[in-house]
């Protein structure tokens, strides 16, 4: 008897070239496994060792026009409740099939509640998704504050001045000076295992030849969830988009381009919709492999 098998497909998000962007493995689980094990999954996901590896289950769809899943996100060490590139790639590859070329929407039901992805009109083939918006805070403890301007020079090995320092949820956002080459930097992703969050957001409005548009850029260190450096995090951007929409000035319901520079790199469309307290992200993702998994 041949072991049961599941279809995956690798897909970088937040771009429009293979190998670049942020992987992530997504398997749509068939009904003879719609009820596999968490521990299942999670072997799963540490055998992709990819940021991200998500995992869909069809639901009945409760309106014409769009197609519904259940979608799980599995680090190779935890679950999280929100991804954005693994819900960008899940998109993509819902959209690839003969039933979603014939929608424009999807639900999502997540552990972050109803998450919409659409098809961005317009022929670009890029996807938005609908993601909460986070809420800032300021940290008041000077000895958080310390640690987190502390942590951020070592990383850089020194010569970086910390402008900004707020929390969000899981995320420290922490911006530095301009001036500090943050995409050229080699940061040593240990030293963020120190903070008390799941991630680290380092960003400044220093420009970017790969997107000359871009109104900040950011890099983003998940020591807490088992991901050194990330390479494009959809879920980072729920708190720059607010963050740099106030500090910019930009009101909100403006299309704000951005780049995450790390070294694979990766471009998002940012919509803060402040009444609504939404983000809406829009990027592209390719496809780079299909194969099959032997259970």
């Amino acid at each position: 008897m041949s072991n049961p098998t599941l279809l995956y497909t690798v897909v970088d998000a937040f771009t429009s070239k293979p190998f670049s962007g942020n992987p992530a493995s997504v398997i749509v689980l068939p009904p003879a496994h719609h009820s596999l094990p968490t521990e299942s999954l999670f072997q799963i996901a540490a055998e992709f060792n990819l940021s991200e590896t998500a995992f869909l289950v069809p639901q009945p769809s409760t309106s014409t026009g769009t197609l519904r899943y259940s979608l799980r996100w599995f680090t190779p060490t935890v679950e999280v409740p929100l991804c954005g590139h693994g819900t960008l790639a899940s998109a993509r590859v819902i959209f690839s099939t003969p039933e979603g070329q014939q929608v424009d929407r999807l639900e999502f039901e997540t552990l972050s509640g109803t998450l919409v992805a659409k098809k961005v009109p317009g022929g670009s083939g890029k996807i938005e998704l609908d993601f909460p918006a986070s809420v800032l805070e300021e940290l008041t403890s000077p000895d958080e504050l310390a640690q987190a301007s502390e942590v951020v020079s070592a990383a850089a090995g020194g010569g970086v001045s910390v402008r900004v320092v707020r929390k969000a949820g899981r995320y420290l956002l922490v911006e530095v000076d301009p001036d500090f080459d943050l995409e050229g930097a080699v940061m040593d992703i240990n030293a963020f295992a120190k903070l008390p969050f799941d991630g680290a957001i380092v960003t400044s409005s220093r420009p970017t030849l790969f997107r000359p548009g871009a109104r900040f850029i950011s890099r983003v260190f998940g020591a807490g969830i088992g991901v050194g450096e990330d390479p494009v995090t959809g879920s980072a951007h729920c708190v720059l988009a607010p963050y740099w929409s106030q500090v910019l000035d930009i009101p909100p319901g403006v299309v704000i381009e951005a780049r995450q520079v790390s070294k694979r790199g990766g471009d998002l469309d940012l919509i803060w919709e402040k009444e609504s307290g939404r983000v809406r992200i829009q990027g592209s993702a390719v496809v780079t492999m299909r194969g099959e998994l032997y259970l």
